[in-house]
């Protein structure tokens, strides 16, 4: 009898989604085919070597290039986030230059997306998890977000295969992470209304990964307590000790002590990780407690 297929997806479900919310600060994506993507990405069927230059080189500290499937808009189109830009380049040269462009600083001079979007990467070609989670969850939004007024991109790699689905929310740049097809009408409605959806919430990506932790922490105590999430916002510097941290937030009028400690997790970050047995210890901020004060 064959042994079932390991994925990584499933390795890491003991793992917090809480403090993984990290991301690049700009992103950029070129719609393309998904059957022409390949690994990497530039490298994909059809991009001259002008383009595949232009998209290699243009990653960088903060700077995410990606593709997303056409999907019925036109091949070459530029999306740009968080600022919601667009441009159509006549043709790949246009399209390098545009894109050299936007990695020295230079925005986007199209036209600007009328909608929220949500990016669900589905590229099987990176890692097996975001075929198997990502693409059911992207059929499900794209089934029904439009009529909670967001646009759905399937979009290539974006980071964080073992949490899949991986999803970020634009222009907001909220990052979720094993979002399952039955909580996407909540999910929906829920940051419709401006929120975070909680049970999927990594954290948001300006602030450290104690911070996430703690915020998301003291987000969860507002809701069971019938707080409302913008009057939950964290108070003075985190207290930092070797293996653990104490954070304070302020809930309505309510303040909260909030304790977090280290623990190790072994972690495969791909399925191909999984498949050849490797891996790797990664230390991660847990809470605690959480106590009135």
């Amino acid at each position: 009898m064959s042994t079932p297929k390991a994925f990584c997806t499933d390795y890491a479900i003991a793992q917090p989604l809480a403090g993984t919310g990290a991301m690049a600060l700009r992103h950029l994506f070129v719609r393309w085919p998904k059957g022409k993507w390949r690994s990497p990405r530039y490298d994909s069927v059809g991009f001259d070597e002008v383009l595949k230059r232009a998209i290699h080189e243009s990653y960088g500290p903060g700077r995410y290039v990606g593709l997303v499937e056409s999907d019925g808009g036109p091949d070459l189109e530029l999306v740009s986030f968080p600022d919601s830009r667009t441009a159509l380049p006549a043709d790949q040269a246009e399209a390098a230059s545009l894109i050299r462009a936007w990695a020295a600083g230079t925005s986007l001079t199209g036209p600007t997306l009328q909608r929220p979007v949500i990016l669900c990467c589905t590229d099987a070609r990176v890692n097996a998890c975001c075929a198997r989670y990502g693409f059911p969850i992207y059929k499900a939004l794209r089934d029904l977000a439009g009529a909670a007024n967001f646009d759905v991109m399937q979009t290539t790699h974006f980071g964080g295969c073992h949490f899949a689905p991986s999803v970020i929310v634009m222009p907001q740049r909220a990052r979720y992470g094993r979002l399952r097809v039955a909580e996407i009408p909540q999910f929906l409605e829920t940051i419709a209304q401006g929120r975070y959806y909680l049970p999927c919430f990594r954290g948001r990506p300006e602030q450290s990964e104690i911070e996430q932790c703690a915020e998301i922490a003291a987000l969860q105590w507002a809701e069971a307590n019938g707080v409302p999430q913008d009057e939950v916002r964290l108070l003075e510097a985190v207290e930092e000790g070797a293996v653990g941290a104490t954070a304070y937030a302020l809930v309505g009028s309510v303040r909260l002590q909030i304790l977090l400690a280290q623990q190790a997790f072994h972690m495969h970050g791909t399925c191909r990780s999984l498949d050849e047995g490797e891996g790797k210890i990664a230390m991660r901020m847990i809470v605690k407690g959480i106590a009135v004060v």
